[in-house]
């Protein structure tokens, strides 16, 4: 999107944005004239992304499985434009015998009930004309052996964003479904360190 159709002094909020794919998104969207705020549970790494974005980012840490601490971080941020949603741990594949529920459940507090919390929270901040964006990921829609947790979890995203689009509008509300991301080091919220489908 060039600066001429809506980033230009922009205010963009970007949970998860320390790493991965949240973090090249804050890069993208610094580089056509948004003001970047980048929130992420861990503390250096969220420095270090406000130095690798540079301009005028911002960011603080944020724990996203905490409703609380995301109801605070909203009620502290003030208007914005333009809510991205990429947080979330390493998805594991397994069989379903070989499944931790321990693990899967916090798959999904931190893929949907933090995504949820940040839609609940973010979403009456959002300035007319703005838009919110969460991340599912292929395994929704053409799940393999062994991705029980990654489609249901997918699946999920999928469905709170149809629901939310209804339920928000006039606000855009759409879901970036990307296939397998390759490996970073700063990974922290796509599935890419075990292959799996984000």
């Amino acid at each position: 999107m060039s600066r001429e159709n809506g980033f230009e002094n922009k205010r963009v909020v970007i949970v998860g944005g320390s790493s991965g794919i949240g973090l090249a998104v804050a890069e993208q969207a610094a580089s056509q004239g948004a003001k970047v705020v980048i929130a992420s549970s861990n503390a250096e790494r969220v420095q270090k992304a406000i130095k690798a974005v540079g301009g005028e980012a911002k960011g603080q840490a944020v724990d996203v499985s905490d409703e609380g601490a995301v109801e605070t971080f909203f009620a502290g941020l003030g208007a914005f434009d333009h809510l991205v949603f990429t947080a979330g741990d390493s998805l594991h594949l397994h069989d379903l015998a070989a499944t931790d529920l321990k693990q899967a459940r916090r798959a999904f507090e931190l893929r949907y009930w933090a995504a949820l919390a940040a839609v609940k929270y973010g979403s009456p901040h959002i300035r007319t004309g703005g838009s919110i964006v969460l991340t599912t990921g292929i395994a929704g829609q053409r799940p393999h052996k062994g991705w029980v947790v990654a489609a249901s979890v997918c699946g999920t995203i999928e469905a709170l964003t149809r629901a939310l689009a209804i339920e928000l509008a006039p606000i855009r509300v759409n879901a970036v479904s990307p296939g397998v991301v390759k490996d970073q080091p700063l990974a922290e919220h796509e599935c890419s360190r075990t292959g799996a489908p984000v």
